[in-house]
C-alpha cells in the first residue's frame, strides 16, 4: 500500500513540506499540531531541546551498580532521556533495587541512573520495561511520558498539502474493491496496508489511478509512456474507472493526469 500512496501523491502533486512548531506543557497531555496531514513516520519530538524517543529500548538482564542510593544501569543505546520512566520487573536484589517504576536520569547514551535503596548488594542485574512516550493520530500528539510544567516540546515533521496518509489509504482500499468489481482480479484487503495477492508494479499504478479518479472526479485525461486515455466530459466516476481498467489491460506504465482546473489557470497565465 505504501508504494500506491507514493504514486497517488505523485499523480496528485501532493508533495512533502517541512513543518516545525513548539508548544509548552501546561497541564494537558494532548497537543494539536498545525497540520493534520503529518507523515507519522517523519515525526520527531524534542523535549527541552533533546530528541525524545517514541519508544526507548527495554532492557533484559542488564547490569547495575549501586553507590548508596544511586543505581547506575548499563544498557547499550537505551534511548532514554532524563525524565523518562522504566519499570523494573526482575531484579537480582530487591533490597537494593526493588521492583517498581523509576524516573531516570540519563548519564550517557549507554547508561542511566535511578534511585534505589542504601541496602543490599552493590551490583547485580535487572530487567526493565518501558512505555511509549507519545502517540500520534490525525494531527494529535498524545503524550504518555513524563512532563513537568514548563517543559518545551518541539515537533519536527514532514506534512502533505492536501491529503493525509489515512485518507489516501482509504481511497486505495476502495480502488482495490473496484478492481475486484470490474473482474480484473480478486484482491483481499486487510486494513490498513495489506493487499493479497501482492499487486505487481503495473497493478499498483492501476490502483493508484483509480484511487485518484475517486478523489478527483474532474480528471479528464491520464497518460503512460505507451498511451493516453481521454475521458468524455459527461462520464461518471464509475464509467471512467471501467474505461481505465479496460485500457490498462493493454498497457502498463507511469500514470499522469491533466487537471482541467489547473490547465485552465495555466492557459490564462499564457494568455497574459
Amino acid at each position: 500500500m505504501e508504494e500506491i500512496l507514493t504514486k497517488m501523491r505523485d499523480i496528485l502533486a501532493d508533495n512533502y513540506q517541512s513543518g516545525s512548531e513548539t508548544q509548552d506543557y501546561i497541564s494537558s497531555m494532548i497537543f494539536t499540531l498545525q497540520s493534520a496531514n503529518v507523515d507519522s513516520t517523519s515525526l520527531k519530538i524534542y523535549k527541552n531541546g533533546v530528541l525524545w524517543s517514541l519508544t526507548p529500548v527495554a532492557g533484559a538482564g542488564v547490569a547495575w551498580a549501586r553507590t548508596t542510593t544511586v543505581v547506575t544501569i548499563t544498557k547499550s543505546a537505551h534511548g532514554l532521556i532524563t525524565g523518562d520512566s522504566v519499570t523494573i520487573s526482575v531484579t537480582s536484589d530487591a533490597a537494593a533495587l526493588p521492583l517498581g517504576t523509576y524516573v531516570v536520569t540519563k548519564l550517557t547514551a549507554d547508561t542511566f541512573r535511578v534511585t534505589g535503596l542504601n541496602a543490599g548488594a552493590s551490583s547485580g542485574t535487572c530487567t526493565y520495561t518501558i512505555t511509549a512516550n507519545y502517540s500520534y493520530s490525525a494531527g494529535i500528539v498524545t503524550v504518555t511520558g513524563n512532563l513537568t510544567a514548563g517543559d518545551s516540546l518541539r515537533f519536527d515533521y514532514q506534512t502533505y498539502e492536501k491529503y493525509s496518509d489515512n485518507e489516501l489509504r482509504g481511497y486505495g482500499r476502495s480502488a482495490v474493491y473496484y478492481l475486484t468489481a470490474e473482474k480484473y482480479k480478486t484482491f483481499a484487503v486487510k486494513p490498513p496496508t495489506l493487499i493479497f495477492p501482492t499487486p505487481s508494479e503495473e497493478e499498483t499504478s492501476l490502483i493508484a489511478i483509480i484511487a485518484c479518479i475517486l478523489i478527483k472526479g474532474s480528471i479528464r485525461q491520464y497518460r503512460t509512456p505507451e498511451f493516453t486515455i481521454t475521458f468524455g466530459e459527461n462520464l461518471s466516476v464509475e464509467q471512467k474507472i471501467k474505461q481505465a481498467v479496460a485500457k490498462f489491460k493493454k498497457s502498463f506504465g507511469y500514470i499522469d493526469y491533466i487537471d482541467p482546473d489547473e490547465q485552465a489557470a495555466e492557459t490564462e497565465d499564457d494568455e497574459e
